[in-house]
């Protein structure tokens, strides 16, 4: 039997670890004994997990080498975790993939648990990159389909995210075929399920190649966490450098949610902005602006492998990505091209210290291009609302006022007109007044033909019958109708705000207070038209700090980067009541007042406006941040008689701004 090599880091002396640690080997070697009376003569240890310790070994009944994943002590001892372990190895190995290292055998017996996978006898894809420099464009589009592959029946058969894809665990067997070896932090992320319960609080996973989900500690996590990782495994191998190495772990964490990075065909010129595009996708910061699903990558991968536009060019796409947005055309990859010699370097400190030193522009650019595509159609739907309005009220005018002026004229003139003329009209042609009757005519006309006295008094010149005569007249027309419309017309309001109003409501405005400028437009004594929905309006607009509020009662125990005077930390919010936010950091607790935020911090813990309301709000506090000009994107957004109010108020404060 072939003499073992003790596990890393157990080979420190006794001494060091005192008798706890003692205890604990002593039960691993037990265990390590028990694994070789089932046959496996083990050989070395290669690699340990925080749950796990990963061995190679020789299995005798079928002579060949094996890699046995053992569950540690500690870990054992926990049902949950257990459970957990021999789930995710009995989903995986009914998986049949090419890119997945095998598993041929779940062990669980007196409380040793352990797997028995393919041994890869081959390097890891990290000690490629050392060894050699950047990989062909053509290989690595290869070895990304074939990841693809896998990770998307991982996916589809039961939610399974791996969590800790990287370079150093994918290794290329001697066939060439890249597999996935380790399956130690994957999960089941099952909808409605918290699937990061086991983790006790703690962000797990290899820092440089987290998602920025991951990095905030969310525990709803989907496919689309491994889609950025392996971005970033992509990046990796197209340019030998690793994002944010070489700084601290609370550093990296808040780049993956901040900052950016060069596009890679900016570091390796061999490589096509096309390939650039496709990690523009995969690294979006948000991971609904990633791909939907492993099938549009890989259709992406093909079409590139083809030399044709993938679909993930946009140039003019406005949603942040960690890879830097480029202005380059983006032509066809380089797939057929053979004869020509490709660009390769070895990566060098040189390319590390430039990555490491880069840092991203000025977040003011972050939805830039979105505003600028959303700003046209928010326009025309502005002015087209305004034509529409306009339009209706000079139909309101024409229709509903002019035609009650018109007739109640008519109606008044017919008495004093016809009155004298239709008795004898009426005496002289009885067939007429019956013609009249039959035609719809006014009952003036019939009423005196059919009394045969009034013929008579009308011929004799006396007086006294003609206030009889037009009797009738007033009851159907009454006098005063024609001239009720007239006040109507005297009480319409003007349209537009007051100058002098306008100016005070931009005042309050850029203090960044709607309530205030609700009180300054109540107590004016101004009338005009749109008063009232300025007043509703002012009304809905939420507080700033209610809406940080709002954004930060969400993230209530789950890891933040948060920037306080100056200065960036990880924090854990506990509480946010009554204005302040109660954090735990380095095991203390701390009350920050987020009126005490800057302004370009509060823009971080707010989500994006979809109202009006919102969106006003979300102005009152660019005003005040380096991101100020973005202020007249969003308010064409607002109602047409708010807008100009805040554009105004945008500029009050950046006179009094410090610079």
């Amino acid at each position: 039997m072939k003499k073992r090599k003790a596990p890393f880091p157990w080979g420190i002396g006794l001494a060091k670890l005192g008798p706890r640690k003692y205890l604990f080997d002593a039960n691993l070697a037990v265990n390590l004994d028990f694994i070789e009376q089932q046959g496996f003569d083990l050989v070395e240890a290669v690699d340990e997990t925080s749950q796990t310790v990963v061995w190679k070994a020789v299995q005798r009944t079928l002579e060949r080498t094996v890699i046995l994943r053992i569950l540690k002590p500690e870990a054992a001892s926990d049902p949950a975790a257990v459970a957990h372990f021999l789930n995710i190895a009995r989903i995986v190995s009914r998986i049949k993939s090419e890119s997945l290292a095998a598993i041929f055998d779940i062990v669980s017996n007196k409380g040793l648990y352990y797997i028995v996978m393919e041994h890869v006898n081959g390097p890891t894809l990290e000690e490629e990159v050392s060894a050699d420099g950047p990989l062909p464009l053509e290989r690595i589009l290869r070895i990304a389909a074939s990841l693809i592959v896998s990770l998307d029946q991982l996916w589809g058969a039961s939610y399974i995210v791996h969590r800790n894809l990287k370079s150093s665990t994918i290794r290329t067997s001697r066939r060439g075929v890249s597999k996935i070896t380790d399956f130690s932090l994957a999960i089941q992320a099952s909808p409605g399920v918290n699937a990061t319960a086991m983790d006790e609080g703690n962000i797990v996973g290899t820092p440089c190649f987290l998602s920025p989900e991951q990095a905030q500690g969310s525990h709803t996590l989907t496919t689309q966490s491994d889609m950025y990782a392996l971005g970033i495994v992509l990046y990796h191998l197209s340019t030998g450098t690793v994002p944010f190495e070489n700084e601290d772990v609370v550093s990296i964490l808040a780049a993956h949610v901040k900052r950016q990075i060069p596009p890679p065909h900016h570091l390796n010129p061999a490589l096509s902005p096309s390939f650039s595009w496709l990690l523009h996708r995969l690294m979006m910061k948000h991971p609904g602006n990633r791909y939907p699903d492993w099938k549009s990558v890989l259709q992406d991968i093909r079409l590139l492998l083809a030399g044709s536009q993938p679909s993930c060019a946009h140039p003019n796409d406005g949603f942040l990505s960690t890879i830097e947005t480029f202005e380059d055309n983006a032509p066809s990859a380089p797939t057929d091209q053979e004869d020509e010699p490709q660009f390769r370097f070895k990566p060098v400190r040189r390319a590390n210290r430039r990555l490491a030193t880069y840092r991203s522009q000025n977040i003011e650019e972050e939805h830039a291009s979105d505003i600028r595509r959303e700003t046209l159609i928010k326009e025309s739907l502005c002015w087209l609302a305004l034509l529409l309005w306009l339009a209706t009220i000079f139909w309101f005018r024409a229709v509903r006022q002019a035609p009650p002026q018109s007739e109640g004229n008519t109606r008044s003139s017919q008495p004093l007109a016809q009155a004298p003329a239709v008795p004898s009209q009426a005496a002289s042609n009885p067939a007429d007044s019956s013609d009249a009757a039959s035609t719809g005519q006014p009952r003036e006309v019939e009423t005196p033909a059919a009394d045969p006295t009034e013929q008579v008094a009308s011929a004799t010149p006396s007086p006294a019958p003609i206030p009889k005569d037009p009797a009738p007249a007033p009851a159907d027309t009454p006098a005063p109708a024609p001239a009720s419309p007239e006040p109507a017309k005297a009480t319409v309001l003007p349209s537009g705000i007051p100058d002098a109003l306008a100016a005070r409501l931009a005042d309050a405005l850029a203090a960044g207070s709607p309530a205030a400028a609700l009180r300054v437009l109540q107590a004016d004594p101004a009338r005009f038209q749109e008063k009232a929905r300025l007043a509703e309006f002012l009304g809905g607009v939420p507080e700033v700090d209610d809406l940080v509020t709002e954004f930060l009662r969400t993230r209530i125990g789950r890891p933040l980067i948060l920037e306080h005077n100056g200065k960036q930390r990880t924090v854990i919010p506990r509480s946010v009541r009554d204005g302040v936010i109660g954090v735990e950091t380095n095991g203390r607790g701390i009350d920050i007042a987020i009126s005490d935020l800057t302004a370009d911090e509060k823009l971080r813990w707010i989500e994006r406006p979809k109202d009006t309301a919102r969106i006003a709000a979300y102005c009152l506090v660019l005003m005040h941040s380096s991101r100020r000009g973005e202020v007249s994107a969003y308010a064409t957004a607002c109602p047409p008689f708010v807008a100009p109010l805040i554009t105004e108020a945008a500029k009050r404060a950046a006179a009094t701004a410090r610079p």
